[in-house]
């Protein structure tokens, strides 16, 4: 037996959402507490969860209680929790076990001594994600995002043999613990990698054993292998390092995200009794102040910023999420994401790891620096953390070891600089701050970037949203005519309209062709997905996608910078063109067009407009494929097509009809290629379009449509949340495995017939979809199942009384209009 992981360690948890005293006993009664699991949030939230409404705060706790059996007596037993908001206190079987603070890193414990085979064992933890002067960063009430809190990713307790690989935290070695791997010589025709290991033998017996390291192919091959005898006594820790050769690698990059699978085994008497697997990456990069080579491949890392956060669930976002992002940025256009400000989730690093998004990774701060020495050294400590935890990731090539826009003393520069060198020997670690003294120098675009730098490598950290929102960069924001502050800015939401989209999207576009005309070697979109902050009272909204995730005009603009032979996830981006209009009677008449194509051509209701190049104006110098613009001479409703050519043939084409009235409702499940609880607890968005009789989106604000569900699943979202340009969106939770599951929504809307009644029914798992039927009252009154069934559309005049209720048999499902509530269901 190799390594024997205890019950899954993410279920079956109490939680209570208050403090108090004497929880960590074993005898304490929590038969009242909530049961929970994990990852998971100590409160859903509101949408928009800022300074009116603000995140929970406080200390709260978790227990549980699992089963250790006794063949596990001579084990040591690991128990680790990924992340634990924001100062932890850990109890085992009410003796205390451990206390971490900082929030983003994993919390790692040898309990072997605490545990009590054969018996009911009981695990406490005690939260406190109140600020906190010794973490940072600045107090939520002053903070550009949230914090959140609970137990919000996976734990694990794992036992393995005394003689066995370390966990690099628990360890706590420089350069040391666990498997650390290298590529000292990396070519097309050849590379080796450097597998060093550290063993322990925490038994009472000296024990001999090989250690033997095996790569193989994706496809499971085998492709090189090292073997080492060694022999340890009792208590004694051993590094062994071996090189791997392989021949002709196929390497890692965002095009070709290739992925070899390493395992390394301790092998005793032809038994294994201890092993480690990972994915890696054969990759070398080098950073000058000439730029950025992968794999002796010069390349500009097009860029963005992400924060984690959900809506409603904060932090506590799944796996499969975690995925469904880092998907969602690779077919924005983007190859690069900043984890701004803190280190995110080991599942979202994966996933880059396996799409090809290369990352900075970031140490948690902004803004705040504690003289206290304390803050100091814990910063210190999580830059050790960050490296030994990511190290292994191919993905990461920039580490942030700096806290962002905070002044940093002399003295933490240079000993952050000089760990994260400690931590990560060799040409393959590059450090980067905002300050001078690490290898690359960030700034954001709103303190000019990397304009005028020219001797260290350049980042700009972030643009597009505060030289436009504060107007203080000096950008030409005079030349933005006849337009509001606020339909200048970069913070647009998509209900706020087409012209404030596009206008969003040409902040953007001439702050990234800015950025191409500086010595940068890669720039960072400020932001992915738009975001809550404790100190405002409204979204943050310069994201490309909203907070639902669904896309803005702008997300086009960078979805069509990729070449079309150029490959993502394997297979070319493909030639693109894309009508940014919802073309009704206020649509710009100026009609822009995305497209990574050599010409576009634009008919409306067949009449072509001509055919031309894309635009060369001040906005485009330096763009991989700037947008193409056509002029309208009036509007006429019907179909606009746009075709893209390339080499004179046509390519590519999109088509945008005019909306009429809705007379459909349409649900989907925003999936990004994984499915729903695959992997047991996900969330997933679930969103319901109003469409015309074409099938066309009606692009509506302000619509309300009521949501239920049937089977092991959840619904999150505030219930009369209506529409925002057309698409009302919920969060559906599960904690079960690809569940059967089925979602109703219903809606009415005034037509010239009446009040027709829209529904629609819908799955993420495949589950047989049950008949419906809809029943009305017009005087207010409570619908039940004698209620008269809806068969036409119902006078307008009693639209103010109507109820309406959504059936399956007896069971009413959903209730129109959607009574105002708390955010779940």
């Amino acid at each position: 037996m190799v390594a024997i992981l205890g019950e899954p360690f993410n279920d079956d948890w109490r939680f209570l959402r208050d403090d108090v005293p004497g929880a960590e006993r074993p005898g304490f009664d929590d038969t009242a507490w909530e049961k929970v699991t994990l990852p998971h949030t100590p409160r859903i939230e509101t949408l928009v969860c800022g300074s009116e409404s603000p995140q929970w705060q406080g200390a709260c706790w978790y227990r549980k209680s699992f089963y250790v059996p006794p063949e596990v007596s001579n084990r040591v037993a690991i128990l680790r929790f990924e992340g634990a908001m924001n100062e932890a206190r850990i109890w085992i079987n009410g003796r205390e076990a451990g206390r971490f603070m900082g929030g983003y890193l994993p919390c790692v414990l040898d309990v072997t001594r605490l545990l009590q085979p054969g018996r009911t064992n009981l695990v406490a933890v005690r939260l406190d994600n109140r600020d906190n002067p010794l973490t940072g960063p600045k107090p939520l009430r002053d903070l550009d995002f949230n914090l959140y809190g609970g137990l919000y990713r996976p734990a694990a307790l794992i036992y393995k043999d005394p003689l066995h690989i370390t966990d690099p935290i628990l360890a706590d070695r420089p350069a040391g613990g666990g498997v650390f791997v290298t590529y000292p010589w990396v070519t097309e025709t050849g590379a080796v990698v450097r597998v060093q290991t550290h063993v322990v033998n925490a038994g009472d017996r000296d024990r001999a054993f090989r250690l033997r390291a095996t790569l193989r192919d994706a496809g499971g091959w085998w492709i090189a292998r090292a073997e080492r005898p060694a022999r340890l006594p009792a208590g004694q820790d051993l590094t062994v390092v071996q090189e791997l050769t392989v021949t002709r690698p196929r390497l890692w990059s965002p095009a070709d995200p290739y992925l070899y699978r390493l395992q390394t085994e301790l092998v005793e008497d032809d038994r294994v009794v201890d092993a480690h697997e990972e994915r890696i990456g054969i990759r070398h990069i080098r950073i000058t102040a000439e730029g950025f080579w992968l794999n002796g491949r010069k390349m500009f890392l097009r860029g963005v910023n992400r924060h984690q956060e959900y809506p409603w669930i904060g932090n506590a976002v799944p796996d499969a999420a975690q995925w469904r992002d880092a998907r969602k940025i690779k077919e924005a256009g983007f190859d690069y994401v900043r984890l701004s400000h803190y280190p995110q989730s080991p599942a979202f690093l994966e996933a880059c790891d396996e799409l090809g998004l290369l990352v900075m990774n970031c140490l948690m701060g902004w803004q705040y620096f504690n003289p206290d020495p304390r803050f100091a050294e814990q910063k210190l400590r999580e830059v050790r953390q960050l490296i030994r935890r990511d190290r292994n990731h191919p993905c990461v090539v920039l580490w942030e070891v700096s806290l962002n826009e905070s002044h940093q003393p002399r003295e933490f520069i240079e000993r952050a600089q000089a760990i994260a060198h400690e931590e990560y020997p060799g040409d393959q670690m590059y450090t980067a701050g905002w300050q001078r003294g690490y290898d690359v120098f960030l700034q954001a675009r709103q303190h000019g970037g990397c304009k005028g730098i020219t001797h260290l490598p350049c980042v700009v950290s972030e643009y597009g949203d505060w030289e436009y929102y504060a107007q203080n960069a000096g950008l030409q924001q005079h030349l933005w005519k006849d337009l509001k502050p606020e339909e200048r800015n970069s913070r647009q939401r998509r209900g706020d309209g087409e012209t404030r989209m596009l206008q969003q999207a040409l902040n953007f576009q001439e702050a990234h062709n800015d950025n191409l005309q500086t010595t940068a070697f890669a720039d960072g979109l400020w932001v992915m997905f738009d975001y809550n902050r404790g100190y405002a009272p409204d979204i943050e909204a310069s994201g490309c996608m909203d907070i639902f995730r669904l896309p803005k005009f702008a997300w086009w603009f960078y979805r069509t910078q990729r070449d079309p032979e150029e490959l993502v996830l394997g297979r070319p981006a493909g030639p693109l063109v894309f009508i940014a209009s919802y073309h009704r009677p206020g649509s710009p008449r100026r009609v822009r067009i995305y497209s990574n194509c050599e010409e576009v051509e634009l008919f409306r209701n067949g009449v072509s407009f001509g055919r031309r190049g894309p635009d060369r104006d001040r906005t485009s110098t330096h763009l991989r494929h700037p947008p193409f613009t056509f002029e309208l001479p009036d509007f006429i409703p019907g179909t606009l097509r746009a075709v893209g050519y390339r080499a004179g043939e046509p390519v590519a084409v999109h088509e945008v009809r005019t909306p009429g009235t809705s007379a459909q409702l349409a649900l989907w499940f925003d999936l990004a290629g994984v499915p729903f609880g695959v992997h047991g607890k996900d969330a997933v968005f679930v969103h319901a379009e109003l469409r015309d009789e074409h099938g066309t989106l009606v692009p509506a604000n302000g619509q309300p449509v009521a949501f239920g569900v049937r089977g092991p699943v959840r619904l999150v979202g505030e219930p009369d949340l209506p529409t925002e340009a057309g698409v009302a969106s919920r969060l559906l939770l599960t904690e079960k495995p690809q569940p059967e599951a089925v979602v109703f929504a219903l809606t009415a809307v005034e037509s010239d017939a009446g009040v027709q009644v829209l529904t629609a029914v819908g799955t993420p798992t495949g589950t047989r979809l049950p008949r419906t039927v809809v029943r009305y009252t017009l005087d207010g009154s409570p619908v039940t199942p004698m209620s008269p069934r809806y068969r036409r559309p119902l006078p307008v005049e009693r639209a103010g009384q109507l109820r309406l209720g959504l059936f399956v048999g007896r069971e009413c499902v959903a209730e129109y209009p959607p009574r105002a509530g708390e955010a779940s269901r």
